[in-house]
């Protein structure tokens, strides 16, 4: 029976699917033409990951369809080996993992970053006034202390049992209160509640720069905000583990600096972002804007450990995942 979820669309009941044993799963992947696995392997990978999550991974092996709802549909292509399946499955996991191992170095950062000068900005304990958090509404910042409150009450950081047993203050200062926030929170709060000159000098760190030369309004606020929050979905994407490395939703995609010309083009960080301007699709721009922030952090560490997992499956191409051909000779990269 058709329902609606819209109030306007109609929409189908989901067809009725009756749940099968592993091994008659696996039997009908091998009898639709997947080579080179026998029944047991098959089933015992399939009940590791899931015929669901695993099918996202042999998705692009179907044979085309004519059908409006699926591009792809069973048997698999003439010669298509499990081996190629799982080696996407394997590659996606070390890729969510160094993704996420990037974002927790970034996360790390800005904590500190945030901590430091907003205690400079405010006092040490300026969150716990809605003058030390100014670009926050009033409604906003009585939801940013109520959230901090109730994190600092539950956490059991050892730091922060200690300040609870030792002083009368309800709250701890920025340093302190910083280790229980989620990212979301920082985010949210302590990032959004931020004068702009904390904000402008955060964007400098980083070199997100815009074209104003004026080093007190050089850094770029919008771009650096979209980063922030482009960061917090892909961090949720990875932590709970879903597909990351041929995505193709848009909110992974960052936000670019303009393109210019004219006089001091070659000197303008922006032009050296052309080559992701197309619509590609796949992680690519994320990945590349992930480098980009971990440099002005950390140097090259995460992007050396970045080309060694693209050198270790070699099966996998860049271009797939958006990345131009030449990729490894961007000035980004190099």
């Amino acid at each position: 029976m058709a329902n609606s979820h819209d109030g306007n669309a109609q929409v189908l009941s989901y067809p009725k699917h009756p749940p099968k044993d592993f091994s008659d799963l696996a039997a009908t992947l091998i009898r639709n033409g997947l080579g080179r696995v026998d029944a047991e392997t098959l089933e015992r990978h399939l009940e590791q990951v899931g015929y669901f999550r695993l099918k996202g991974y042999w998705y692009q092996f179907l044979s085309p369809s004519s059908s409006c709802d699926y591009k792809h549909v069973l048997p698999f292509r003439k010669g298509t080996q499990f081996q190629q399946i799982w080696c996407r499955y394997i590659f996606d996991q070390e890729l969510r993992t160094l993704v996420f191992d990037g974002i927790i170095t970034f996360e790390i950062y800005l904590k500190s970053f945030l901590a430091h000068e907003l205690s400079l900005f405010g006092g040490e304990f300026g969150y716990t006034k809605p003058e030390g958090l100014p670009e926050l509404s009033f409604d906003d910042y009585l939801a940013c202390i109520n959230s901090l409150r109730a994190s600092f009450t539950k956490s059991n950081l050892p730091y922060l049992k200690h300040f609870k047993r030792t002083y009368k203050d309800p709250l701890p200062p920025y340093w302190m209160i910083v280790g229980c926030l989620s990212y979301g929170t920082l985010k949210g709060y302590f990032y959004q509640g931020s004068p702009d000159s904390v904000k402008r000098k955060l964007a400098a760190k980083l070199h997100i720069f815009n074209p104003n030369t004026n080093p007190e309004v050089h850094g770029d606020i919008k771009i650096l905000s979209n980063w922030l929050e482009t960061i917090r979905q892909v961090r949720n994407m990875v932590a709970h583990h879903d597909r990351f490395w041929n995505e193709t939703s848009t909110r992974i995609v960052p936000k670019l600096p303009k393109h210019r010309s004219g006089l001091h083009a070659n000197e303008w960080w922006g032009n050296d972002w052309d080559a992701f301007r197309t619509d590609s699709t796949g992680p690519a721009a994320f990945l590349t804007m992930e480098n980009y922030l971990l440099q002005q952090i950390d140097g090259s560490a995460w992007k050396n450990k970045f080309i060694s997992l693209m050198d270790r499956y070699p099966e996998i191409l860049a271009t797939e995942m958006g990345f131009p051909e030449d990729w490894r000779s961007l000035a980004l990269w190099s």
